[in-house]
């Protein structure tokens, strides 16, 4: 089973009684398109050299490949595996144009580093306060709020505040931690050797928040790369037909 099992198999009962409707061909000049009666699937498609347009009922998609076995673009897609997340890379408006943000691969990585770090011993009550603070939140839905609050959450961190003459002082608030300097250390501090500098020890924050990868292809891209990779062995059937 694929990542996007289940929409190949809902193009596949769209397209079970599919029928050739239409069919222009000049060479590499083509308008061929399909309509299935049962489901909501008008196919199309559109090649000149080194180009194909996807189109119909789920929208339309422009793929451009230069090479020396694609200047008729329907080779380049014949008789061979479809991998959305590969071919969304030859579209004329690049990949990111049918990507969207996925809340469950979100919620899916959060769990993931939170059950990792109760393993190695994270503070107590780390679950509740990510299912409080952020699993059970309504702004999950925005992937900017989403970010936000994975960036923001902590749980049982403390700042240590730490001078060049040797004083420290732990806080369990950063704000605090580098006011210490210029409060209370600064009343106590003899000489001139003052630098102070703070970090975090112990308790739990996300690490490297901006490299999880939270897209999801476009449920009606990756449906159209199916139906495309059908027609045109519907189309090629046709002509082997008509051949013989």
């Amino acid at each position: 089973m694929t990542e996007y099992a289940e929409i190949a198999a809902h193009v596949a009962r769209d397209v079970k009684d599919g029928k050739l409707v239409e069919l222009r061909e000049d060479g590499l000049y083509r308008h061929v398109e399909f309509k299935a009666l049962q489901g909501w699937s008008r196919i199309i498609l559109v090649t000149w050299p080194y180009n194909l347009l996807v189109a119909g009922s789920h929208g339309s998609f422009h793929f451009e490949r230069f090479g020396p076995d694609t200047e008729d673009m329907f080779n380049w897609l014949r008789g061979i595996r479809v991998e959305p997340d590969r071919w969304a890379s030859k579209l004329v408006n690049s990949a990111d144009s049918v990507r969207e943000y996925d809340r469950k691969r979100l919620v899916a990585q959060v769990k993931a580093e939170v059950a990792e770090a109760v393993k190695e011993g994270a503070p107590r009550g780390l679950r509740a306060a990510v299912r409080e603070q952020i699993l059970e939140s309504d702004r999950l839905c925005s992937r900017d709020w989403a970010m936000q609050m994975v960036y923001d959450f902590e749980h049982g961190v403390t700042y240590r505040a730490e001078c060049t003459c040797g004083s420290t002082k732990d806080h369990d608030d950063q704000d605090d931690a580098y006011r210490w300097e210029f409060g209370e250390h600064w009343r106590q501090r003899v000489g001139d050797d003052h630098e102070v500098k703070v970090r975090e020890i112990g308790g739990f924050a996300f690490s490297d928040v901006g490299d999880w990868n939270l897209d999801k292809l476009n449920y009606h891209f990756v449906y159209q790369c199916h139906a495309a990779s059908w027609a045109i062995g519907q189309y090629d059937a046709a002509r082997k037909r008509v051949a013989a």
